[in-house]
């Protein structure tokens, strides 16, 4: 059993193996284990009773014909059924505090490193690590796990045989070596199988999953066909896997279903032999036939569950895994409240698991208090250094400062308080609008409308059904693309946050909607909130105080909104120095491109805006 084995592999520095986390809290709740492990000695101790039962019966009563002790005997005997069933019964209990206690030790671990993995792996989906803890959760209050628990009773019943006579004690110790053979050939012939097959399963989940989310498209460009011919690849690959691990898991089956059948009559049959010698009672003979089934059974079950047994594996190995990831670094100290200074030193990122890095070497400060529009051609990196500067990416060289200090010193939710975020694909969060303008926290709600009427979106919510209680839906399904980016501005405006970074704010509004943002613009310029904006439109720029403009993930001219204005839409080619702009309410300009760069489009849109 390699189940709660540790993965030298996964250990820090490749060393010796560090104890599985898993392990570490199963062995944490040391009340449960001992109850099932009592539990259990007294259970198979009970077990005993048939056997002894039947020798009495056989060896005394019969003979005897003494009707009162097989009375009393009987009353005995049912009495200690009635204990072994409440016993079972009392064992099958464990599993609920054990169940809870587990769930409550690494569920939130998992969420939490599900969340991560989620912005580490480029926005992949992370559902398999919950579904991996509940079946490991199902698997250690499941039956598999009593049978291993029986398990340690196998010899006490072969010495019991043996003490019966010690042929037969050889007979039941050959049967079991046989099926302890078995369950190892079980296991080499259907890991690999059964690990591909889970592999195939995971990957045609997750495309139906990530594909249905875009069901829209595919429905208005009848993409439907080609998709489930894509989809039914993988699960072909699945089903034919898992069809080979279950016909060699069925053919081992049946041979050790052939084998316990064989053995207990080979019992019987050798028995009766030593009868006939005189060496060997009719009691002795049924009770070694019995014990012998008792003795193989938690074998057999073991066999039997064999697919949990590797589907928890693989599940504990995932979940391991995960569990070392090292932990973030976080400040000792808990940092003042930001008042908006950014600073960018020789940032280099990009999307997570995605070569080469977009940004690479950006040198940038923005003050506290200014408003900065990020301009440039699609694929220019503007989303990419918006992602970075808010804390959703992080770097892979360099460093984002607020206020001097790294933002990676910040624990999420300390600043999170203090940053207002607009994606550029918006997706609310299930529940009402309420709870989503006020970051499903609790809602104060002199904040919630202040909010609203920041984003010019307090008149639209009370149009709705239910107002501020009424339900958004999944991602926001129940709203319109322009409702969705209003209440995701009023969201980012909650508590009037210093920090205020913008992904298309306007992407999806109408005039009504771009008049609102416009407000919304101003009246952060007016509070001092630092404001990076990223857009395509003279709306969202003409409030600004400086424009940076970004070319192949470098920002190549960074000054002054008119100054910047004027010099591209002049197509005057920008010099070759390079320096961060001075900590002043309106830095000035500096640039670096290549001469006869072709001004971005969206640059000369503003510059009509000026």
């Amino acid at each position: 059993m390699r189940l709660l084995s540790a993965d030298p592999s996964s250990a820090p520095g490749g060393g010796a193996a560090a104890p599985s986390p898993l392990l570490t809290t199963l062995l944490g709740m040391p009340t449960a284990w001992g109850a099932l492990l009592f539990f259990s000695l007294v259970i198979n101790l009970l077990m005993l009773t048939p056997s002894i039962f039947m020798m009495q019966i056989y060896d005394r009563i019969l003979t005897s014909r003494n009707l009162t002790t097989l009375v009393m005997m009987s009353l005995v005997v049912i009495l200690a059924y009635l204990a072994m069933g409440a016993l079972e019964w009392a064992r099958t209990r464990i599993a609920v505090p054990v169940s809870v206690a587990f769930d409550h030790a690494l569920g939130k671990r998992l969420l939490d490193a599900s969340h991560r993995l989620s912005l580490e792996q480029n926005g992949g989906s992370n559902k398999q690590l919950m579904v991996d803890l509940t079946n490991v959760r199902q698997f250690i209050t499941g039956q598999a796990v009593y049978a291993l628990a029986d398990v340690p009773w196998v010899p006490i019943y072969f010495i019991v045989i043996m003490m019966l006579h010690p042929v037969l004690g050889m007979v039941g110790l050959v049967a079991g070596c046989l099926l302890l053979f078995l369950t190892w050939l079980t296991e080499s012939m259907t890991r690999e199988p059964l690990k591909r097959a889970n592999e195939r399963a995971n990957e045609a989940t997750r495309f139906a999953t990530l594909n249905l989310r875009n069901s829209e498209v595919i429905e208005a460009m009848g993409m439907l066909d080609s998709m489930t011919r894509r989809w039914q690849d993988r699960q072909d690959e699945h089903l034919t896997e898992q069809a080979r691990a279950s016909e060699r898991a069925g053919a081992i089956g049946a041979l050790t279903r052939f084998l316990r059948a064989a053995q207990q009559s080979i019992i019987l049959g050798v028995g009766a032999y030593l009868y006939l010698q005189g060496e060997l009672s009719p009691g002795a003979m049924i009770a070694a036939s019995i014990l012998s089934g008792r003795m193989l059974a938690p074998i057999e079950q073991l066999i039997q569950t064999w697919k949990q047994w590797g589907g928890a594996q693989d599940a504990w190995q995932r979940i391991d895994k995960v569990l070392r990831m090292p932990p973030r670094h976080y400040s000792s100290v808990a940092l003042p409240p930001p008042k908006g200074e950014i600073s960018l030193e020789g940032l280099v990122g990009g999307a997570p698991g995605v070569d080469p890095p977009l940004i690479r070497g950006i040198n940038l400060k923005v003050p506290a208090g200014l408003s900065v529009a990020i301009i440039g051609a699609s694929a220019s990196g503007k989303s990419t250094l918006m992602r970075l500067m808010a804390g959703v990416w992080l770097p892979r060289g360099g460093v984002v400062r607020i206020d001097g200090a790294d933002m990676q010193q910040w624990r999420r939710q300390a600043i999170g308080p203090y940053i207002g975020y607009l994606p550029q694909d918006v997706e609310l969060l299930e529940g009402s609008v309420a709870e989503n303008i006020a970051r499903h926290g609790d809602i104060d709600n002199t904040k919630v409308i202040e909010a609203a009427q920041a984003a010019g979106v307090h008149e639209m919510v009370l149009q709705l059904p239910k107002g501020y209680d009424t339900q958004v839906g999944v991602g926001g399904a129940y709203l319109s693309g322009g409702q969705r980016q209003r209440i995701a501005l009023a969201r980012a405006l909650y508590g009037n946050p210093p920090l205020l970074f913008l992904d298309e704010p306007n992407a999806n509004l109408d005039e009504a909607g771009e008049l609102a943002l416009d407000k919304a613009l101003a009246s952060a310029r007016q509070k001092k909130q630092t404001v990076v904006v990223v857009s395509h439109r003279p709306a969202a720029i003409r409030h600004c105080d400086a424009i940076a403009v970004m070319q192949a993930g470098q920002v190549v001219i960074f000054g002054p909104r008119d100054q910047v204005l004027a010099k591209v839409f002049s197509g005057a080619s920008p010099t070759t120095q390079a320096a961060p702009p001075a900590p002043q309410p309106v830095p000035s300009a500096a640039a670096v491109a290549s001469p006869g760069a072709a001004p971005p489009t969206a640059v000369a849109d503003a510059a009509h805006a000026g």
